[in-house]
């Protein structure tokens, strides 16, 4: 009898299990049907199915990629994928989410802060499918900015990683040392860190100065950016640079508590004010 038992319990376990999959299997099914939707043009029918998606799967990965997609405000979209990378850094569309903030960042000029994404985009996931175009943005940006020995380093990089990349393309003279004498893949590349907290903007700037002062004092980077606004010069205190805006509320939170001091979270690049 306790072997019957155990062998109901077993098939019992087992066929949950298999009908989990097959929910999971449905699920994956039904997001990849959403994305061949959207790439056919039916943004309009997608849409009307997101609310219910989301109700359903409020932290999935993929529907918040999903959601991302069918943003149309370009900054915004730019935070929704970057939450992504921060909290799903191993989904299966975390570099697409990367790639995206890539082409937005290159899309508005930005392309200090697009090559500097996307040269470490191949390191990061290897079986990425569009390396080609990542590649193409990335050399693209660093030759924008002047940087044409970056464009030619990075470019060799690649192309020792993946030799179907076509970089000859870019008319970049190649290096003579092997790939493996000029490029180390335990380097290091800076994080972007894109948030700032404004917590001031003065007409006097020894009001300015004060700020920066009491800030710093309790231990924050702080700078004085000049600004124009109708006219007028202003100087704007602010906290720098955060990863993500969460974090950057959570600090502004923490100044106000110990200061009084309101704040702005601004999303600013290093090439912007």
């Amino acid at each position: 009898m306790k072997f019957w038992d155990t062998y109901t319990n077993f098939l019992t376990m087992k066929h949950k299990i298999f009908f989990f999959i097959f929910l999971s299997f449905l699920y994956s099914q039904n997001i990849d049907m959403y994305l061949s939707l959207l790439h056919e043009g039916q943004v309009d029918g997608v849409r009307e199915n997101l609310p219910e998606l989301i109700s359903k799967y409020p932290n999935n990965p993929d529907v918040l990629y999903l959601k991302a997609l069918l943003t149309k405000e370009g900054l915004l979209a730019v935070e929704q994928y970057q939450s992504i990378l921060e909290h799903f850094p191993e989904s299966r569309f975390a570099p697409d989410a990367a790639m995206k903030i890539g082409e937005y960042f290159y899309a508005r000029g930005l392309y200090t802060q697009a090559a500097a994404l996307l040269r470490t985009l191949p390191v990061k996931y290897p079986r990425y499918i569009q390396i080609q175009r990542a590649t193409d943005l990335m050399v693209n940006s660093f030759l924008a900015i002047g940087e044409t020995d970056s464009a030619r380093y990075y470019a060799l990089v690649l192309k020792s990683m993946y030799p179907g990349v076509d970089v000859e393309q870019y008319g970049l003279s190649e290096f003579k040392q092997p790939a493996s004498q000029v490029f180390d893949l335990k380097i290091k590349v800076p994080e972007l860190r894109p948030y700032v907290i404004q917590i001031g903007a003065f007409g006097n700037q020894a009001n300015a100065n004060r700020l920066k002062l009491q800030v710093s004092q309790i231990g924050y980077e702080v700078i004085i950016n000049p600004l124009e606004s109708n006219g007028k010069k202003f100087h704007a205190v602010r906290i720098v640079r955060f990863k993500s805006k969460r974090e950057a509320e959570r600090i502004g939170n923490e100044i106000k508590k110990k200061l009084g001091t309101d704040f702005r979270i601004l999303y600013r690049p290093m090439s912007q004010k």
